[in-house]
């Protein structure tokens, strides 16, 4: 059974890729955070490996392959992360991936590398990755995951099929949202509103329906960001040390911060423009009007521009206070606006 849901087209193609035995040995799945990269790439390992595919056209989730890959015990599956690894990235590619590319697979039919944020990668990892990509090993597949390929090599990106992983359909994700889950949403909680909120991502659903902290967690962000435009300069620079402080704990966290107020400034552009059916936090909807009614559009627009540059000063490893401060103080109050 294929884990990823609503990306049929990506689906078939490698299905046919498979069937074919034109599959590639490098692939790129590109696309927004939560919208199944990972996911998908945990399903192409089982497929390749899987004893029974051909019978299924589809992972059997029953033969020991695909039952060792998913409780990731299976030697021939090897993950690296350029974000969230305690070793550096240099002693990752040299220790998990180029000593370990060129052995023949233990328990599989293939070894499968999967490497995470392949986007934030330095010169240095890219072309040593890049010599490997250049004549990989048969029985190997390497699997890059990047939310943004602007910041990876064209020699990689050339060397790589490329999977996208657009949004998913509202209609997809009601379908879909409850398939892999033991939990329920609470009864506070929309299912519509979630779908709405998730832009698309399939992945951010489950974890909401998983977790729905996360969606009051959210809430409590909106509440303090709107809170910091409304006040005094102090409560905005308190905002801005909990967002550093949160960023320096677990930076994932601290880009979906970054990810989620754009969103809500978004939607503020949106009012302003007579376009409220395009708002996603349907559920602010009101109280935005209000804030919205104290900017122009011009305001917006660099507003979140400036959010966009904050993030790029982020992932350049820009001190997190530094970055929210010049922030949060270029954002005036709504008495300034």
């Amino acid at each position: 059974m294929w884990q990823t849901k609503g990306h049929d087209s990506v689906i078939d193609f490698i299905k046919n890729s498979i069937e074919s035995k034109r599959l590639a040995h490098a692939f790129l799945i590109s696309g927004p955070s939560y919208t199944g990269k990972t996911t998908l790439a945990f399903d192409m390992a089982k497929a390749v490996n899987c004893l029974y595919f051909i019978k299924n056209n589809a992972p059997c989730e029953e033969c020991k392959n695909c039952i060792r890959i998913s409780s990731g015990t299976h030697t021939d599956i090897h993950i690296l992360d350029f974000l969230n690894s305690k070793s550096s990235p240099i002693d990752q590619l040299r220790e998990d991936f180029l000593a370990q590319i060129y052995k023949k697979p233990y328990e599989g039919k293939y070894k499968v590398f999967i490497i995470s944020y392949v986007d934030r990668m330095r010169s240095e990892h890219a072309n040593l990755l890049l010599k490997t990509l250049e004549e990989p090993p048969e029985d190997v597949i390497v699997i890059l995951i990047s939310e943004d390929i602007s910041n990876i090599l064209d020699t990689i990106l050339s060397r790589c099929q490329t999977l996208d992983m657009y949004p998913v359909s509202d209609i997809s994700l009601l379908e879909n949202m409850f398939e892999y889950s033991d939990h329920q949403l609470p009864d506070n909680l929309d299912s519509k509103l979630i779908v709405k909120l998730s832009r698309g991502r399939i992945g951010w659903i489950y974890r909401v329906i998983s977790n729905p902290d996360l969606f009051f967690n959210m809430q409590n962000l909106f509440d303090d960001m709107e809170s910091a435009i409304e006040n005094s300069v102090e409560v905005r620079l308190k905002f801005s040390d909990r967002l550093a402080k949160n960023f320096k704990n677990t930076q994932p966290d601290g880009f979906s911060d970054i990810d989620i107020m754009t969103t809500w400034w978004r939607d503020i552009l949106m009012i302003l423009i007579g376009n409220e059916t395009e708002v996603i936090n349907i559920n602010r909807l009101d109280h935005m009007k209000y804030i919205s009614s104290h900017f122009t559009t011009n305001n917006v627009v660099r507003i979140i521009k400036m959010f966009d540059s904050a993030k790029l000063n982020l992932r350049l490893n820009t001190n997190p206070l530094l970055v929210y401060d010049n922030l949060f103080l270029s954002i005036p109050s709504i008495l300034e606006a």
